[in-house]
């Protein structure tokens, strides 16, 4: 989350409103999670040569959504600490909803996304959220609490996220594995992105005691292994042929490969992000050019989004 200005007094704790319980489940940094899941129908569908049935593409979406935002809320619980140290996700860490009804939120959502997985969508698809589930878990909780160990934060992130939720797309798109190979350069491209996520949290991390993949490499060291990793993706790209990630990836390497001197210095967290906002929004758009319902539900988001923390906190989330 930005770290922005906040121009009001912070709700008291135990001061939870309905809409506090929606915004929980952070639909900002849902947009990956959709825009992912989406290429991934796409190049199901392309393979298949079937269109995909929209009943069952909508569903997956809603069903992967309540998954991670699950595994968000979870994160959020074991993360107060940093949280409130890095100044952001007020609702946990400021206690503004309480993390008793955090669970039982948490609980509520990965059993709604379980029943629709199971009565609306394929066996392998409830075998995807399954594995998506025990992913969230095991990056947020102890003993594993793979978010605190380096290298496998950043793994753990791109199976999620490049693995998991385009291989839920390509699953509601009725093809087989067969030609899946080509959703490779996205578990590279997020794994990218994450890092430079990482990166905007150090000085909170470090101070709570999480030896991240961004505190152990510092800040030009990650952005450096961030760009790496984009220019792997694209590489990727042209080997197995993945046409609307390589134009992702090639219109983001640049701006990845500019932020390495910010290592140099104490950077700005907004600059910092700049590579990851961008990246994101390029594969959100290359999302939106095969789904063109994508792109006016996107904007809805980020206006509903910029609204809440406008009116709740006095602060401009996201920044445009």
């Amino acid at each position: 989350m930005d770290k922005g200005i906040v121009r009001s007094p912070l709700p008291s704790p135990g001061s939870a409103r309905p809409m506090d319980y929606v915004f929980l489940l952070r639909p900002m940094i849902l947009v990956p999670v959709w825009t992912f899941y989406l290429l991934g129908a796409w190049h199901g569908q392309t393979v298949s040569g079937t269109p995909t049935n929209f009943l069952s593409l909508i569903s997956g979406m809603i069903a992967f959504t309540l998954m991670l935002g699950a595994a968000y809320i979870v994160n959020q619980i074991t993360d107060r600490e940093a949280d409130r140290a890095n100044d952001k996700l007020f609702l946990l860490s400021h206690g503004i909803i309480t993390v008793k009804k955090a669970w039982i939120e948490a609980a509520l959502l990965a059993a709604s996304s379980i029943a629709i997985g199971a009565f609306l969508l394929p066996g392998r698809f409830l075998i995807i959220l399954l594995i998506s589930m025990i992913l969230g878990i095991l990056y947020s909780i102890e003993p594993v609490r793979l978010k605190k160990r380096p290298v496998l934060d950043i793994a753990s992130n791109a199976i999620g996220s490049g693995i998991v939720n385009t291989l839920a797309g390509w699953t509601v798109s009725g093809a087989s594995l067969e030609g899946s190979i080509v959703l490779l350069p996205y578990t590279l491209a997020v794994a990218s992105v994450h890092m430079v996520t990482a990166l905007a949290d150090i000085d909170g991390d470090r101070g709570a005691g999480l030896l991240t993949s961004g505190v152990a490499l510092g800040r030009q060291k990650g952005m450096i292994l961030a760009t790496l990793l984009m220019a792997g993706a694209a590489i990727a790209c042209v080997r197995v042929g993945n046409r609307p990630a390589l134009y992702a990836t090639l219109l983001s390497l640049p701006l990845m490969a500019i932020m390495i001197r910010t290592g140099k210095g104490k950077a700005d967290q907004n600059r910092i992000l700049l590579p990851a906002r961008a990246a994101t929004a390029f594969f959100s758009l290359a999302a939106a050019f095969f789904f063109p319902f994508y792109l006016p539900f996107l904007v809805t988001i980020v206006l509903l989004t910029r609204l809440y923390y406008s009116r709740r906190f006095g602060m401009k989330y996201p920044s445009l």
